[in-house]
């Protein structure tokens, strides 16, 4: 299971240069992710850059509400089981609605671990972003007719 921010970044630059972004990450060479990053966005124009911002601010606020909405989970899930529980249903639907919640739970669970402890998608997400607003600022001096 991936992070919404892992995700993100191989739609954008594709699995190979994930891969590489991250082995390049454990070595300690986010100058080269940088680099790559800037020269692949170097030739795209302002509006595409800003739509890009766009994708990459979304992409953040989803995995900021898998966070938050991970504890209303958690509290429906317990009220869930507790309910069922005092209904006295038959065993066999006991079981089976005991066990569809606790399943649907286990995969909210993996979602959140990997939502809220994906640094080094983190760490991608923040080197795109540091890239976007380079270009972006240059792209708004050019425009205005600054010499960078």
């Amino acid at each position: 299971m991936k992070s919404v921010l892992g995700k993100f970044i191989q739609r954008e630059f594709g699995r190979d240069r994930y891969a590489c972004y991250t082995d390049k990450l454990d070595r300690k060479e986010s100058m080269d992710i940088f680099c790559d990053i800037y020269e692949n966005l170097r030739h795209e124009n302002s509006d595409n850059l800003n739509l890009a911002l766009r994708d990459l601010l979304e992409t953040v606020q989803v995995s900021i509400r898998i966070s938050k909405n991970f504890w209303y989970i958690s509290i429906g899930c317990f009220v869930t089981i507790a309910t069922l529980l005092f209904l006295g249903l038959p065993a066999v639907i006991l079981y089976t609605a005991l066990a569809a919640t606790g399943l649907c739970y286990v995969y909210k669970v993996m979602e959140f671990m990997c939502n809220r402890y994906c640094d080094r998608d983190v760490k991608i997400v923040l080197i795109y972003k540091i890239a976007l607003f380079h270009l972006l600022e240059e792209s708004c001096l050019q425009n205005e007719g600054h010499e960078i």
